[in-house]
């Protein structure tokens, strides 16, 4: 027994290694694409049963709706790279949204101004749960649950629960033009996505977000300033949501007290889906694939004549299904040696 044991060579024990860490990293591979296989398989069956799913047409308001969901994903998705989370971001939307109709429509006052202001207070309330998770110590949940109740209560507030109708034609002009045929949301979305990935990805701040949210001890123990980063990522996150909000009031050419409620399940769904695409690297273009991902499940659930209860039900489904792989394809991380997290 000793002789067999002592024949083994180097090139041996490595295999074995391999063969044995091999294992987790392959698992997370199937995790992470699976998510395109399961989308391709999605695809295929809705192709089949209604061929317009993949007609230029259906692709172009996939692609709108799409532009209009970005930015409050983006928003969260780097609140969550940091290790937090963000529930006021659809209310955040809506206020920005609101305030800019109501400053247009019932106050008077330029499309300038107006957007100034809108974008504005979005900073503010994000700038508010910064301050209340980082230094009066709540928890992110909590806080933001807190500013969304808030929010709803400042709409109603703010406009009596009435729906604003009039609106001028420029500010219509954001959410319904084109410039060469091309959407003038989808310029939006791609200024902001190129902005958002540089910094998230090219620069030092980002990348000491996604190390707060990979080892926040580590970080403490490097000297980074945790509390202001964290500080910085809600802050963003309030600012991007404006976009969301905004722009689909410009699309609807309306604005009203729950217009920003769809955003949060939304959200959530694509920034937890770039988490997993990308194993918590390049979290933006992985939450734009995740927003892409998203709509076209529903624009698809929508050709095969799905009710709404099926809507919130892959909604819910995707997000569940999202957040366990993102669980366990850190489990794995964890088994495989020398993986940093």
């Amino acid at each position: 027994m000793s002789k067999s044991n002592s024949s083994a060579t180097p090139s041996d024990v490595r295999n074995s290694g391999e063969i044995e860490t091999g294992t987790p990293k392959g698992n997370r591979s199937i995790i992470r694409y699976g998510i395109f296989v399961i989308f391709g398989l999605f695809y295929a069956i809705v192709t089949i049963l209604r061929p317009g799913f993949l007609s230029l047409g259906n692709f172009y308001d996939i692609f709108i709706e799409t532009s209009i969901i970005s930015f409050v994903s983006f928003g969260e998705a780097i609140v969550i790279a940091a290790g937090g989370l963000d529930l006021s971001v659809g209310n955040i939307a809506g206020a920005a949204a609101m305030l800019t109709c109501h400053l247009m429509s019932n106050l008077g006052f330029d499309l300038g101004t107006s957007l100034v202001a809108g974008v504005a207070i979005g900073g503010l309330i994000g700038f508010g749960n910064g301050l209340m998770v980082t230094r009066l110590h709540m928890n992110s949940l909590i806080a933001t649950l807190g500013t969304m109740f808030v929010l709803v209560g400042f709409l109603y507030g703010l406009t009596g629960g009435v729906t604003v109708h009039i609106v001028p034609e420029n500010f219509e002009y954001l959410g319904n033009g084109t410039i060469m045929s091309i959407p003038v949301p989808m310029y939006f979305m791609a200024f902001i996505f190129i902005l958002a990935y540089l910094f998230m990805e090219k620069t030092s701040y980002g990348r000491n977000i996604r190390m707060i949210g990979g080892n926040i001890e580590a970080c403490r123990l490097s000297g980074i300033n945790i509390k202001n980063l964290t500080l910085m990522t809600f802050v963003l996150c309030g600012f991007l949501s404006t976009f969301s909000g905004i722009l689909l009031a410009a699309r609807q050419a309306l604005g009203n007290v729950d217009l920003g409620e769809r955003f949060l399940l939304e959200a959530f769904i694509a920034a937890m889906l770039g988490t997993v695409i990308f194993d918590g690297k390049n979290i933006i273009t992985g939450t734009l694939l995740g927003a892409i991902f998203l709509i076209s499940l529903l624009n698809g659930l929508t050709l095969l004549g799905a009710g709404p209860q099926w809507m919130y039900f892959a909604q819910g489904g995707l997000l569940l299904a999202a957040i366990l792989a993102n669980y366990y394809s850190k489990r794995l991380a964890l088994k495989i040696p020398g993986q940093k997290k």
